[in-house]
């Protein structure tokens, strides 16, 4: 009896070891293209997934300020963070600015960046837009980006996300130099 006690005290030991060294993604992660990913707000247990992805940049879409843990976690690994403070859509006066989608879009899409992270908290709008956007800058068909938009959003759909993504047509500003090879003129 002694011995089936310590071999069931060493297979939980050695599945918290395992558990221990998960590597586990932040919620709602993708890859977008090559060298862009999306996701919604990393913890502390993502941190050592995001290592693997060798970022340069992370690009953080909230009215909010960042995660203290999530800063220093920037800083330590020599990672750039750009703070864009945009304003979810909503029903029925508030709307994401254009001219600041186009500008976060021209970050994404500059292969000085990459590989690059955006996120806001959760994934699912304020970037679910900014992937739409990138959608359509790749010219995607309208039904395959709500379907994506869907896909992240589950049941929080938000038609005036789905109505950004539909007439955004702001001029996106990349230089030819440092744009993705797999992106159309946007110009």
């Amino acid at each position: 009896m002694h011995t089936v006690m310590q071999r069931e005290d060493e297979q939980r030991l050695q599945m918290a070891e395992r558990q221990s060294q998960l590597i586990v993604p932040p919620l709602n992660f993708a890859m977008i293209a090559p060298g862009i990913y999306r996701s919604g707000f990393p913890n502390p247990r993502s941190h050592p997934f995001l290592l693997q992805l060798r970022l340069q940049t992370i690009i953080y879409v909230f009215d909010g300020d960042c995660q203290e843990y999530h800063t220093q976690f920037i800083q330590k690994n020599n990672i750039a963070l750009k703070h864009f403070r945009v304003t979810a859509n909503k029903e029925p006066f508030e709307e994401m600015d254009h001219e600041l989608v186009a500008r976060i879009l021209a970050e994404v899409l500059d292969t000085r960046n990459h590989p690059v992270l955006i996120h806001c908290n959760r994934g699912i709008r304020r970037v679910g837009c900014l992937v739409g956007c990138i959608r359509k800058l790749q010219g995607w068909a309208m039904t395959a980006i709500f379907d994506e938009y869907q896909r992240f959003s589950g049941t929080k759909i938000r038609i005036a996300d789905q109505e950004f993504i539909e007439v955004f047509k702001a001029p996106v500003h990349i230089d030819d130099q440092h744009k993705p090879r797999w992106l159309a003129d946007v110009n």
